[in-house]
């Protein structure tokens, strides 16, 4: 086996058909280790925003076998200055290698290559199930690199839609659902209308929904009617056009009154319906659009036939209407230098100290 690394943009063009033949391959994967998530990412975000590229190829013959999707940068841990090497897309909880089933083993491999390659204090990988073969070889390969191994806990949130829609609806909480009920009345009699882009869905087409996408993003809470950055833009419209070719766009769009209130956008592959942002337009909050387009959403989804959906990050506000929250573990490797043991005494030991001082 044999250990490369690309380190620009552009060489990404050369491997798309042997990483489109792995992740064909790979069961235990999510759309965020494929090439057209991640090659739209490091176009769009590499350099200022997102760091340096570092992928790692492994080679088994002229197979590839694996795929390490990585970004190294400035950064900091503890707010302590330090280099960090992260999964890409590293603005997001949500990272995995790309390696076959069969051969956790690999990432040693990649892990040695890298520690040998770049310099760095830290390295920091999210998303591992927390009795994964992956996350076992790398702490077990971790000690032979000289590096100190951390874990930290997050989850993300999962809809069990294999029963339907009416299983999964009849299993929220019962205030829950009349909450929704409530909600969906007053948007209704307002003159809802679902379209966009779903299976089995009558709707706009991939183009026009990216526009009315960028639109209801530009007048959410975050941006206040400013323009999106340039870099977000691309990304967005990158994204959606390879999702849209290759038939695994989802991009539902909730209109209220016959304006556009809620989108979600997300990727549809293998029965799952992977969400990748979501936002609405803040002149409709007190409707509560977003809740709404999600239910009707999932209601369309499990009609044509999607299983599983998945929205990475647990925030509170998904609780109610996800089936649960699955745990998850972070890796984080401290490399034997005196900046990287500041950064995880200030992270493990200093942190938790000063949030108990400020709770009291």
């Amino acid at each position: 086996m044999t250990v490369e690394w690309l380190t620009t943009v552009a060489d990404l063009a050369a491997i798309e058909g042997p990483w489109r033949d792995l992740e064909d391959a790979v069961q235990a994967r999510t759309h965020v280790s494929t090439f057209d998530f991640l090659c739209p990412w490091y176009r769009h975000y590499a350099g200022e925003y997102g760091g340096q590229p570092l992928v790692g190829l492994a080679w088994s013959g002229r197979t590839l076998a694996g795929i390490a999707p990585l970004t190294v940068r400035r950064g900091t841990l503890g707010r302590v200055p330090i280099t960090r090497v992260d999964f890409a897309p590293n603005d997001s909880i949500a990272g995995e290698f790309l390696i076959r089933d069969d051969q956790p083993q690999m990432l040693a491999a990649l892990l040695g290559s890298l520690t040998r390659r770049v310099r760095f204090d830290l390295i920091s990988l999210n998303g591992f199930d927390p009795s994964s073969a992956q996350l076992q070889a790398l702490r077990e390969a971790a000690g032979l690199y000289g590096l100190a191994p951390a874990l930290e806990e997050h989850a993300f949130a999962r809809v069990d839609l294999r029963a339907g829609y009416d299983a999964y609806r009849a299993g929220l909480p019962g205030d829950f659902r009349r909450k929704l009920n409530h909600r969906a009345r007053r948007i209704e009699a307002a003159g809802a209308r679902l379209d966009g882009v779903l299976p089995g869905l009558d709707g706009d087409d991939a183009e026009g929904s990216l526009r009315r996408m960028i639109a209801v993003t530009e007048a959410s809470y975050k941006l206040e009617g400013r323009p999106l950055a340039p870099h977000h833009r691309a990304f967005l419209a990158d994204l959606v056009h390879r999702l849209a070719a290759r038939g695994r766009l989802g991009l539902p769009i909730l209109s209220i009154g016959g304006r556009d209130a809620a989108f979600i956008l997300g990727v549809i592959e293998r029965g799952c319906f992977y969400d990748v942002t979501l936002s609405y337009d803040e002149s409709f909050a007190k409707l509560g659009p977003g809740m709404h387009l999600m239910q009707v959403a999932l209601a369309h989804l499990a009609q044509a036939g999607v299983q599983t959906l998945i929205s990475h990050g647990a925030h509170e506000y998904k609780r109610p209407w996800s089936t649960a929250f699955v745990p998850q573990t972070r890796l984080l490797l401290f490399a034997p230098s005196v900046r990287a043991a500041t950064a995880r005494v200030a992270r493990f030991r200093l942190q938790p100290i000063l949030r108990r001082a400020a709770a009291v």
